[in-house]
């Protein structure tokens, strides 16, 4: 199990988006780049408030090539999509709290790339999706979200 956030942590879930890629018939071929966007909110003890935190993620013939911690942008690396939301929500996907779907549609986390693409590529997208979401054991020696329960639990200690 490892921590939330670490390298350890990427490969276990770039591990488990193989492991669930590896059941489809049919998965996309191609290759896509796309790069994840956190940003500090001031709940989500992993990402500082102010500050950002950038992964990137290279899909390839349908599995994920790798997936790692970047600093900021570089103009060089071509993206197809990017998704930009608060720690506290990532926290939340990553916890199987919140459904990074329902998360979209509302606007806590922006997507920029193609939609037709990824309307057409709904199976797919879901398979990498849940295995984000539910395919690593996490641990987080900072606290587990949510947060606000956590807190008002130690207000009323």
């Amino acid at each position: 199990m490892a921590d939330i956030y670490t390298p350890d942590w990427y490969e276990e879930v770039r591990d488990a988006m193989n492991a669930r890629v590896a059941t489809m018939k049919d998965p996309p071929g191609g290759e896509l780049q796309i790069k994840v966007e956190i940003y500090g909110d001031g709940v989500s003890p992993y990402v500082a408030e102010g500050s950002e935190r950038h992964f990137l993620v290279r899909i390839e013939e349908g599995h994920c090539a790798w997936y790692r911690e970047v600093e900021g942008d570089d103009p060089a690396v071509k993206l197809d999509y990017r998704f930009r939301g608060s720690g506290n929500t990532f926290d939340e996907i990553a916890a199987g709290l919140e459904d990074p779907i329902t998360a979209a549609l509302h606007g806590t986390v922006k997507v920029r790339g193609d939609m037709r693409f990824l309307m057409r590529q709904a199976e797919h997208v879901k398979v990498l999706l849940e295995a984000y979401a539910t395919g690593v054991q996490t641990s987080w020696p900072l606290g587990r979200p949510p947060y606000a329960a956590t807190q008002e639990e130690a207000v009323r200690a």
